[in-house]
Parts: structure tokens; C-alpha cells; sequence
């Protein structure tokens, strides 16, 4: 590729991550607008300005902070313990045929079970603190199963032969040819996870815990606390929001 022709992708890759920022910001203006013009007709809605400030004092409240660490750490075990058994299986599924194949409907059928439904069951198993954990696993496990297995199975056959004609080892072929490949799906089926953890910790929240930001919102909802309910959910918007970004922000980059 001619020099000409490199600065002109380059332009055009910069000209287009400045309309991705600009439409981004103006989705964001019309959300807060629509959001100001919503809390003027509904009283359950407290205004954006009104719920930034309730946020920013939360987070200076001790009680509050330890509600949020609470879910968090529930979301971050959640989150490493779903993922790294997804992997694991996908892996399994992508490489040996014939598991997948005895394996696959019972897979379908239970990623279609509303999971939430399984909470009555896994509490009195698990307890207050991991029946929680234990729903976020269960949210954030299929994507990454699902996206990992599918990778594998589409590796090229060439990668494969490579492979066997250095004759590397299982563990050379998994960090050399097996994770390169499948590093996109990967991170798709982790950036769903995040998201996922997030709402399945937290819907078990609502039901049974002694701490975290469902048992908030649920209480605050309860309360007629409307501004302190809408700030708690604003919270784990902007950080699932953050965090898918940063993974997609990674995803598209190895594309």
C-alpha cells in the first residue's frame, strides 16, 4: 500500500472516530433532554440534576458504600467464575465433536430458562451471600460458553496443521493458535458477560441479602425515594456502560 493510500485510511479512521464521538454525545444530550421533559410529567422521575446530586452524596455515605462493595464483589466473583467455566466448556465443546453434539440441545434449552426463576431453588443451597453469585454466574456463563465454542469451531484448518507440523504441544497451541483465534468471540462473550453478572447479582438482591444496591433500590422504591432509587440505578448503568465500552473499545482493536 502506497504512502498516499495509507494517510488517506488513516483520515478516514480518524474522521470516523470523530463522528462515533459526536453521535455519542448528541445521543447522550437527547437522553438528558428526554429525561428533563419526562420528570416534569411523572413524579416517579426525579430530574437529571436532581439525581446526579443524590449519586454524588451517596458515594460520600459509609452505609452506602458498603451496599456497593457488596454487590461489587459479587459481580466481580460472579463475573471470573462464569467466565472461566465458559471458557472451559466452550473450549471442550469447540473441540471434541462428539460432546457437543450429546451436549448442545441440553445447552440451548437451559440458555433459554428465565434464570431468575432458579433463585427459590439455589438460595437455601447456597445461602444469602453465594446464592447470589451463583444467579450472576448462571447470567454471564452462556454468552461466553456460546461465543468461545463457536470461535474454535471455525478456526481454520490451516492453523491446525500448523500446529501439528511443528508439533506443538497442547499448551503452545492453546496460548499460540487456539487464543489468538478465538480472541474476538471471546471478547464479545465477555463485554455480554459484564452486563449480565451485573443484572443477575443484582435481581437476586431484590429478593434476599442483608446488603447491596438491589436490596437499595428495592427499599428506596418501597420508600417513595425516588431520587435515591433512579441514582442507585444511574450507578450501575455508567458502570456496566464503562466496562462494555472498554471491551468493545478492545474488541474492535484486534479486529
Amino acid at each position: 500500500m502506497s504512502a498516499p493510500t495509507i494517510t488517506v485510511a488513516r483520515s478516514l479512521s480518524v474522521k470516523d472516530r470523530h463522528r462515533q464521538l459526536l453521535g455519542s454525545i448528541g445521543v447522550a444530550v437527547v437522553v438528558v433532554l428526554l429525561w428533563q421533559v419526562v420528570s416534569g410529567l411523572l413524579f416517579v422521575v426525579p430530574a437529571p440534576a436532581r439525581t446526579v446530586s443524590v449519586l454524588f452524596a451517596n458515594l460520600t455515605d459509609a452505609d452506602y458504600l458498603v451496599d456497593a462493595k457488596e454487590t461489587a464483589v459479587a459481580v466481580l466473583t460472579a463475573f471470573v467464575i462464569g467466565t472461566v467455566l465458559g471458557g472451559v466448556v466452550g473450549l471442550v465443546l469447540g473441540l471434541v465433536k462428539s460432546v457437543r453434539l450429546a451436549t448442545e440441545p441440553l445447552i440451548i434449552a437451559l440458555n433459554g430458562v428465565p434464570k431468575i426463576v432458579l433463585y427459590p431453588i439455589l438460595l437455601p443451597i447456597f445461602q444469602l451471600s453465594g446464592s447470589k453469585v451463583v444467579m450472576g454466574v448462571l447470567f454471564c456463563l452462556f454468552p461466553v460458553l456460546i461465543n468461545v465454542a463457536a470461535g474454535v469451531r471455525h478456526i481454520p484448518e490451516v492453523y491446525w496443521k500448523l500446529a501439528r507440523s511443528v508439533q506443538a504441544s497442547w499448551r503452545q497451541t492453546l496460548v499460540h493458535i487456539i487464543l489468538p483465534a478465538i480472541r474476538k468471540p471471546l471478547l464479545t462473550g465477555l463485554r455480554l458477560a459484564v452486563s449480565l453478572a451485573v443484572v443477575g447479582v443484582v435481581l437476586s438482591e431484590f429478593f434476599a441479602t442483608r446488603h447491596g444496591l438491589g436490596r437499595v433500590v428495592l427499599q428506596t422504591y418501597g420508600h417513595g425515594d425516588y431520587p435515591e432509587m433512579v441514582a442507585t440505578i444511574l450507578l450501575l448503568i455508567i458502570v456496566s456502560f464503562t466496562i462494555s465500552m472498554l471491551l468493545w473499545r478492545w474488541e474492535k482493536k484486534v479486529q
